[in-house]
């Protein structure tokens, strides 16, 4: 598996395509608000890594993606968590995260796992949906813990036009710690400066509901997980 971070523009609007998409196909399915520029922002400034199921292919092949970036480059997308007792460059906001594969969201999870154990991060912070659909079982499966009560999220809005709820989750610690050194286990190679990350595929052979890994479509559902990948991360 390679994780790679686009730097092309062309790259970057695939992606941001394929974010939309995915959205709009989960569960009840989602949409920014209309006068939001929160997924702009993160798309235009933020580290879109890209996962693809070979060595070097092409942009048009990705088959999941996240978003992130430190509290040093942006802010965090809500108040809350308060995280001022931490360095900004440690925390690392996890957001727009889909995948279009069977597994491919947990893959992208492992590599961005790797990632700041690589960047050496004190926290990982995520944003899950937790009404009208529940994102978070899976993180906390993992070792993310709630921070703070559940917030309106004030970006997005199901199609029909209806609230959603997020709960803040922070990974940090012994927990952190523990996660990350286990994926690390997994590397094969990286570049000196992080953007490509190429490690083993964990979930290799396996399969949901009888159907090989990596079978082309959205919305995807892992064997390993509770629920759907695609809106798992809001933003």
């Amino acid at each position: 598996m390679e994780l790679r971070l686009l730097t092309n523009e062309n790259d970057r609007r695939i992606f941001a395509a394929r974010t939309e998409q995915i959205r709009a196909k989960h569960g009840l399915g989602f949409k920014e608000r209309s006068r939001s520029r929160l997924a702009r922002i993160h798309l235009t400034f933020g580290n879109l890594y890209a996962l693809f199921e070979n060595d070097d292919d092409p942009a048009e092949k990705m088959i999941a993606g996240l978003v992130m970036h430190d509290l040093e480059m942006f802010p965090q997308t809500c108040p809350r968590p308060d995280l001022s007792h931490l360095p900004p460059r440690s925390v690392l906001e996890v957001s727009e995260l889909w995948s279009r594969a069977i597994g491919a969201g947990a893959l992208a999870r492992a590599g961005a796992a790797i990632l700041a154990g690589l960047l050496d991060a004190r926290a990982i912070l995520a944003y899950l949906g937790v009404r009208p659909f529940d994102g978070t079982p899976f993180y906390r499966a993992t070792g993310f813990v709630n921070a703070g009560e559940p917030v309106e999220y004030p970006y997005l809005e199901t199609l029909k036009g209806e609230s959603i709820w997020a709960q803040p989750m922070i990974l940090e610690g012994e927990s952190l710690t523990k996660l990350t050194r286990v994926f690390a286990q997994l590397i094969i190679e990286t570049n000196d400066d992080f953007s490509v990350l190429r490690f083993k595929n964990f979930l290799k052979g396996k399969s949901a509901g009888g159907r090989p890994a990596f079978v082309d479509e959205a919305p995807a559902v892992d064997s390993t997980m509770v629920h759907t990948e695609n809106a798992a991360v809001l933003q």
